[in-house]
């Protein structure tokens, strides 16, 4: 044995991050590993990527739709210059992390890391043992079971591309089709997105997310739903799909360049040989109790997209650190809430959720639909699909869902944040004095 410490924790990302500094400041010894650079799926190839990649897509978008009401834009995003902003912001942020752990104080590793019994770890061609092992090591491409799976582009691999081809095929109708669709239409592509079943984006609200897609499709996104993707082939350097219409029960080929994976996430646990450990692994994540803790060996714990409670959001695994450091803090004491978690598809524009659906509100809810798509905020840059849901208690006025399509969605859905976690009424939030012209202060409206 190495090297002994309180609390080793597997993964560098927002999860992993959080837990080694809240436990070192509660005075524990701290070690933290990564088989990749430090920094996580977010900082690398998630969120922070995205967004630097559709907020440039944003501003081709803004410049389209105010073409002839004072826009000269360009029509189209540079891909290659793009790319490099977005790493050189990546790697700002990123390069200082080890340096960061090492300042505070927590000893830092590199390479696989798996189980060598229920308490003790191989590190590269160390062994080291811990009291508690912390397992944050994110998700990973699923993988698909057809001929020619080889060739799918991963998301990860997207968000490095130094060209992007001209014809773009999105298997899969969730959030990476989506946000990764928008983006690639803005940068001149031919895009398509096909999904086996009929509902897209099925964690939304049903009615924004049929406006989404018109959006989409007005952006020029083909949106093709009941195909199933069953077979790539390489032919004289085009791919081609075999695609089976779910409806007609036909085949049918689709010829593009790149066939983008959009087919799901699954625990990135390969690898990590939890079987040594006593770790239980169940639906392919690592199997917890309500406080997270491994069902079958108390010494380890998870927290984010590695195990499968709550949805996969950087919000989330950020929750579920905080109630892991609690629970080897104070005993196992706290569980996470996932029902108060704001989540958003970074298209454009924006669709944000939180708390109830219509489709799980009783009579005892009434439920406000407001169109905004004549209101200042969307009309001041010609947007044209702007809309609310929100969902109230009867009886108390408490909000309890809140769901939205528009411009600056991602950040009104904060304030509903706040007050479904806050018990705030309905009158409580439209009687508060917010700037004006703002987005934000449409909820006055959105409540009446």
């Amino acid at each position: 044995m190495d090297t002994y410490y309180d609390a080793f924790v597997i993964g560098t990302g927002v999860a992993g991050s959080s837990l080694a500094y809240k436990l070192k400041k509660a005075g524990m010894k701290v070690a933290i590993a990564d088989k990749d650079k430090y920094g996580g799926i977010c900082a690398f190839h998630g969120c922070i990527p995205k967004k630097i990649l559709s907020g440039a897509a944003e501003i081709i978008d803004a410049g389209n739709r105010m073409k002839g009401k004072g826009s000269k834009c360009r029509n189209h995003l540079d891909w290659p210059s793009l790319i490099d902003f977005k790493d050189e912001i990546v790697y700002s942020l990123t390069d200082p992390k080890e340096n960061a752990f090492i300042s505070a104080g927590i000893d830092t590793y590199h390479g696989k890391v798996s189980f060598h019994d229920h308490n003790t770890l191989a590190v590269g061609d160390r062994l080291i043992s811990a009291k508690y092992i912390l397992i944050t090591v994110g998700a990973t491409s699923k993988t698909i079971d057809i001929p020619g799976a080889e060739y799918l582009t991963t998301s990860d691999e997207f968000l490095d591309l130094k060209e992007l081809p001209n014809k773009i095929i999105f298997a899969g109708g969730g959030y990476i089709s989506f946000e990764f669709a928008h983006i690639a239409a803005r940068a001149g592509a031919d895009v398509t997105i096909i999904h086996r079943g009929e509902n897209l984006l099925k964690t939304f609200d049903r009615d924004l997310v049929n406006m989404l897609v018109d959006a989409s499709e007005k952006a020029g996104i083909s949106i093709i739903t009941g195909q199933e993707l069953q077979g790539i082939d390489k032919k004289d350097g085009d791919l081609e799909l075999t695609i089976l219409d779910g409806k007609k029960q036909e085949k049918i080929i689709h010829k593009c360049d790149m066939i983008v994976h959009g087919l799901g996430r699954v625990p990135a646990i390969q690898g990590l040989e939890p079987e040594n450990g006593g770790v239980e692994i169940e639906h392919g994540g690592i199997a917890v109790n309500e406080y997270l803790q491994s069902i079958s060996n108390p010494a380890v714990y998870a927290a984010g997209d590695c195990i499968l409670p709550g949805p996969a959001l950087t919000p989330t695994a950020s929750l579920q650190a905080h109630v892991v450091a609690s629970n080897i803090l104070d005993g196992n004491k706290h569980t996470a809430d996932y029902t108060k978690i704001a989540s958003a598809v970074f298209t454009i524009p924006t669709l944000a959720s939180i708390g109830l659906m219509e489709k799980d509100a009783t009579d005892k809810h009434r439920i406000i639909y407001t169109d905004m798509s004549k209101f200042y905020s969307a009309r001041k840059t010609n947007i044209e699909h702007a809309a609310s849901k929100i969902i109230i208690e009867k009886g108390t006025e408490r909000i309890v869902g809140a769901h939205l399509i528009g411009p600056n969605a991602e950040d009104i859905i904060n304030l509903y944040t706040l007050a479904i976690n806050t018990g705030l009424t309905a009158e409580q939030v439209r009687e508060a004095v917010y700037a004006y012209p703002s987005s934000s202060y449409d909820v006055k409206y959105m409540l009446k």
